[in-house]
């Protein structure tokens, strides 16, 4: 065999200093104190070996993430002893970590071996004539607080007070870990991913990326594989690569390769007839490929690797708009596709406790939402493997950021654009195969932020979003579209222009919390902009204290989104008022998680109903944000820490769902469009008209329709009159879509004034079974009838409005007692 490979994860031990106690210059010597080393387990992370030790708590709950901050403050060592065999002496050498963070010095027998500074690629470190019969390998971390130290911000932009304190921009790690308004500042520190002992006789293969490309017509394709091989000698060795496509045929392509001394790279190309293509949800099967790659050197096994891939056709519609500027849209397998969803932050503060599970439960809430796209956020993290393999599963597309978000970062210090260079080269290899990944972006919000400035340093980074990182991508992933920024308009215009590119729709969200502004917005590809609510019953106790607590707690206040002290007064808590006349500091807990989520389920809605309705003119409704990496008791989530549906998660899933309607005014005239975003045309009923929240139907009108095949149209309209007539604060606009069966596909109400302004009657819900449904019945408006606050089971829906006089049905098991009404929002005194 001519490779061999030594696992060291497991049993280590792990030792703090503070640089006065615990001395860490003398960690990595043979000659230690061993009762002064604690067990450790590698992979892991400082926080999760010291709650082990009962030396911190759960840093997610109450105020345990301030009684932590002392962890990224401390410097850390992990200790481990190995025996190493003799063809790992005898042979070329390499400790492999996978996950180093942050600041690492690498000891081998005492000797100082090596060093890395990057959370998001791996350490190799030769290590061929270094290697004893029995060895002691010390890893020294400092998170990063210590090495950024010194370093200056002045000139700078960045938004955060903080900023001093932990300087992150020069920090090539999570920048989020820092806080952000949706996460308290939480700084991880350590061997965060597996590592090994490697050795080679005379060539390794150090990695396989896996390209693939559609031809227009479909019916053929090129998968390409690069081999990045090692040659470990002085001279040329013969090598062969084997590829093999498919795990149902047998056909296995052979290239044959002189391999030089030194790094190098292969390339072999193989063509697939008639492949079976991706498709992203609601559009298709997201047929998978495999791809088994094995280097042999001089008749030896020098390495192997297994890719999985999917092959469709991608294009970026920018062409030309009849009404100005530039469209912005997907087309896949030559299908104009309407991205549905949300940006994506890491699923937990201390990243690497986010496992395949978890993101199997993200991306199940992400379906269930109806969603075919995530954004990666650029203040987190370049997503993981099993992240990405489930996107790959389940067909959600995924929008890339390059992790810089919100600040300038100092590429003109040369070490820091060197291990940025690294890491974009190193994360683009590892990402390129995924069918999912749609697009990457260079920042997010920097050339927004930065587009008028004439102050400090100015544009310091300009060149690694305009020139390096994409040239990286054009060699690493040629084909994938790639963007300076987002947002971002081509053609040097402001950046958050409406008419072309992408937008942060932000004029709503903080102060201006009148999300009826939506409804006029015409943005080309929107994918941030988002409303503050609430998280689930469960993860806002999780904030408290044990035993309880209240609104505005300093818990609570630790937990809250920092939003809430941006301004002099709390613009969230004016967000409530404001739309229900409801003072949030004198609620109780449940009532708080009630009525926040009720707005914010309302704003929401809007945010998404308003963009679906005019596609392909506008081509997305991605809102900020998905989930969160810590229990929150005020967030923009629809899917909390424990991944709970918080209650904006069903009004988000309504909204997005495959067969849609919307009720718009529009001038004079009120429209109805219905939206169809299957492949079929769709045939049904259109039932239209007014009712009074008393309950009477002022109009009420029905015609069948026929909604072409992906696309939104205006199904109806009339003049806006009779609403007037009728009064406008005692009505609403309702439509629905019913099938030949006469159930309901879809419905909606357009309502005009804040809810606070509406004369409100008391409902009275009669709740029934009818053989598998629970049907709730009203004899006036109802609005957000609440049926749980816990969002850990799957209901059908949640948070839905009552019609007077006509039954809303949804499923509910005959064995389950029938559910009850918790809350009703008008129901407010």
């Amino acid at each position: 065999m001519g490779i061999g490979r030594q696992e060291l994860n497991g049993a280590w031990k792990l030792r703090g200093a503070d640089g006065q106690r615990g001395a860490v210059k003398t960690h990595h010597l043979f000659e230690t104190d061993a009762a002064k080393w604690m067990d450790a387990t590698v992979p892991s992370e400082v926080h999760l070996e010291l709650m082990k030790q009962g030396l911190i708590e759960e840093p997610t709950e109450g105020l345990n993430a301030l009684s932590a901050r002392w962890v990224g403050e401390n410097l850390w060592s992990y200790r481990r002893s190995f025996a190493a065999s003799e063809e790992a002496i005898s042979n070329h050498a390499w400790l492999i970590f996978e996950g180093l963070d942050y600041h690492a010095k690498i000891y081998l027998n005492e000797e100082l071996i090596g060093e890395h500074a990057n959370f998001y690629r791996p350490c190799k470190v030769a290590v061929t004539g270094k290697l004893r019969k029995e060895n002691l390998l010390v890893i020294v971390l400092d998170s990063g607080l210590h090495m950024a130290g010194n370093k200056s911000i002045e000139g700078y932009y960045e938004n955060s007070q903080d900023h001093e304190l932990h300087k992150r921009i020069w920090l090539r790690k999570p920048q989020s870990s820092f806080g952000w308004d949706w996460s308290t500042r939480l700084v991880n520190v350590g061997i965060h991913k597996p590592v090994a002992l490697e050795w080679a006789t005379s060539v390794r293969l150090d990695d396989v990326v896996v390209l693939s490309e559609v031809n227009e017509t479909m019916d053929e394709a090129v998968v390409t594989v690069r081999a990045f091989v090692e040659g470990c000698g002085e001279n040329p060795v013969s090598g062969k690569l084997t590829v093999r496509i498919g795990e149902e045929t047998s056909a296995v392509q052979s290239f044959d390769y002189t391999i030089e001394p030194g790094m190098q790279r292969l390339e072999a190309k193989c063509t697939v007839a008639k492949p079976k293509l991706w498709w992203p949800a609601g559009h298709g099967e997201q047929h998978l490929a495999s791809v088994e790659v094995e280097l042999h050197a001089a008749d030896e096994l020098a390495g192997k690797r297994s890719k999985r891939i999917g092959f469709r056709k991608l294009r970026i519609n920018q062409d030309p708009h009849p009404s100005g500027g530039s469209y912005f849209y997907l087309e896949v397998n030559d299908r104009p596709v309407f991205a549905k969803g949300a940006n994506a932050i890491p699923p937990d503060m201390i990243f690497q406790r986010a496992d395949r599970a978890r993101y199997e439960g993200l991306i199940s809430r992400a379906l269930e939402a109806n969603f075919n796209f995530l954004r990666v956020w650029g203040g987190g993290i370049y997503e993981t493997d099993d992240f990405y393999e489930s996107c790959d599963d389940h067909g959600i597309m995924v929008w890339q950021d390059f992790v810089f978000a919100c600040a300038d970062y100092p590429v003109t210090d040369a070490s820091f654009m060197s291990n940025v260079k690294q890491e974009a080269i190193h994360n683009v290899r590892r990402l390129a195969h995924h069918p999912s990944l749609v697009m990457y972006c260079g920042n997010n919000e920097n050339e927004w932020h930065t587009f008028y400035r004439e102050e400090g340093i100015i544009y310091p980074d300009y060149a690694l979003y305009h020139h390096i990182l994409p040239r990286i991508v054009q060699e690493e992933d040629p084909g994938r579209y790639y963007q300076p920024s987002s947002p971002f308009s081509p053609d040097h215009q402001y950046p958050n222009a409406n008419d072309r590119g992408d937008q942060h729709p932000w004029t709503v969200g903080f102060e201006n919390n009148d999300f009826r502004d939506y409804r006029e917005m015409i943005c080309r590809f929107p994918n941030e902009g988002g409303i503050l609510g609430t998280t689930s019953l469960p993860a806002t106790n999780a904030c408290l204290p044990e035993g309880g607590g209240s609104v505005l707690s300093y818990a609570w206040q630790q937990h809250d989104n920092a939003v809430d002290s941006w301004f002099a007064l709390s613009a969230p808590d004016k967000q409530i008022s404001d739309w229900i006349g409801l003072d949030p500091r004198s609620m109780s807990i449940e009532q708080f998680v009630y009525y926040g989520g009720l707005i914010q389920g309302e704003g929401l809605r809007e945010y998404i109903d308003n963009f679906r309705r005019r596609m392909f003119d506008c081509a997305s409704a991605i809102f900020w944000m998905f989930n969160d990496c810590w229990p929150a008791t005020r967030s923009w989530t629809v899917v909390d820490y424990y991944l709970n549906r918080t209650p904006a998660f069903y009004p988000v899933k309504r909204a997005f769902q495959p067969i849609s309607v919307v009720a718009a005014k529009e001038g004079q005239t009120v429209r109805i469009f219905g939206i169809n975003e299957t492949e079929q045309t769709w045939v049904g009923e259109l039932q239209v008209g007014l009712f009074r929240f008393s309950g009477a139907y002022v109009m009420d009108e029905r015609l069948k329709v026929e909604l072409p095949p992906n696309t939104s149209v205006c199904v109806m309209e009339f003049s806006d009159a009779q609403w007037e007539e009728a009064g406008i604060s005692d009505t609403a606009v309702f439509a629905r879509l019913l099938n030949e069966q006469e159930d309901t596909v879809a419905r909606n109400r357009l309502i005009l004034p804040r809810f606070v302004e509406m004369r409100w009657d008391k409902p009275h819900i009669e709740v029934v079974r009818e053989d598998s449904y629970a049907v709730f019945r009203s004899d006036v408006f109802a609005w957000g009838v609440c049926i749980d606050l816990d969002g850990t089971e799957p209901l059908s829906d949640n948070f839905f409005d009552i019609w007077p006089g006509m039954a809303y049905r949804i499923p509910w098991p005959e064995d389950r007692a029938l559910p009850a009404v918790r809350y009703v929002g008008n129901l407010v005194e």
